[in-house]
């Protein structure tokens, strides 16, 4: 049984202590499989780490993970499955170095029947140690789906990033996506309120006896505390997930990534940044069987020049 009343997703504000402002964590989600999600991760982090930034690139895609794969590195004797199976209990222990100076990954091998599976106290244990890694950027790929581990994970992120690509299932499900992370968000807040039960009909809109939208939400909050309804609009304008569109390949795939943040904003009242895209590229495809990073194969392909230019908008350059 998830334990909702543990402090997995902590609030902007708490992010903000001293010690920590050095530090960013970014998850990856795809909402569904086939995105392209670890080949963006994975790219992400070693753009930040040839940058000089020290980098971890945990693969949280538990029980089917394969993101080592994609850089080319061999799992440590002692990986993630450890950790979960408290065979270790430190996370950092399962660190495994890269072919960049600036890279460590924390992998997981598939290699223990039903990891994904992990108990809600093993998952708090293991944010609890995520925030605690000394690096300066801490990237996490997310599993496919709306499991409450992915949506934990998500949301304890200061940047949250969505890959899609211009196809309706991965459209939908990115949407399912976003509205189920921000209604485990406002459960997060308002637990154990006398308005947790609208909270959770608003997760089922066939099923809500009149809590159909975000706004039915918060007006009949309104109707109850007019101050727990300001409260409730701050949290949903705090929530501000990142979109890129991934294997783009004509004016009106780069144009869908627009129109979900146009359905986001008109149905949960969310601003969806639309960071970028990356084309359609089949050197992609190439470095992924050379098991190789697409920078060291292939650094001026179309995807490799799109990639750069979306790390390029976080980091401000």
């Amino acid at each position: 049984m998830d334990m909702l009343a543990e402090p997995f997703y902590k609030s902007p504000e708490s992010h903000n202590h001293p010690q920590e402002n050095h530090k960013k964590i970014w998850a990856v989600a795809g909402g569904k499989g086939g995105t392209g999600k670890s080949i963006i991760a994975s790219s992400i982090a070693v753009q930040l780490a040839t940058r000089g930034k020290k980098v971890v690139l945990i693969d949280a895609d538990l029980g089917s993970g394969n993101i080592h794969t994609y850089l080319g590195v061999s799992p440590g004797v002692i990986n993630l499955a450890n950790f979960l199976k408290n065979r270790t209990s430190c996370l950092s222990d399962t660190l495994v170095s890269t072919q960049y100076e600036n890279l460590y990954l924390i992998s997981d091998t598939n290699e223990v029947l039903g990891l994904a599976n992990i108990s809600s106290r093993m998952k708090g244990e293991m944010i609890r140690q995520i925030h605690s890694l000394d690096f300066e950027y801490i990237i996490i790929d997310l599993g496919a789906g709306t499991s409450y581990t992915n949506l934990d994970f998500f949301l304890i992120s200061d940047h949250g990033l969505l890959v899609g690509i211009p196809d309706p299932a991965s459209l939908e499900n990115i949407y399912r996506f976003i509205r189920s992370c921000l209604n485990r968000k406002l459960m997060y807040r308002f637990h154990g309120s006398p308005y947790q039960s609208l909270i959770e009909k608003s997760a089922y809109p066939k099923e809500s006896d009149g809590v159909n939208s975000i706004y039915d939400l918060v007006e009949k909050v309104y109707q109850l505390n007019p101050s727990a309804a300001e409260k409730m609009v701050d949290e949903i304008l705090q929530f501000k997930p990142r979109l890129i569109m991934n294997q783009v390949r004509s004016q009106s795939d780069i144009q869908v990534g627009e129109s979900v943040r146009d359905v986001t904003k008109k149905y949960l009242g969310l601003n969806l940044n639309y960071i970028g895209y990356v084309t359609y590229d089949d050197h992609v495809k190439l470095s992924a069987k050379k098991c190789a990073p697409i920078f060291q194969k292939y650094p001026n392909s179309g995807a490799a020049v799109c990639i750069r230019n979306i790390v390029n908008k976080f980091l401000g350059v």
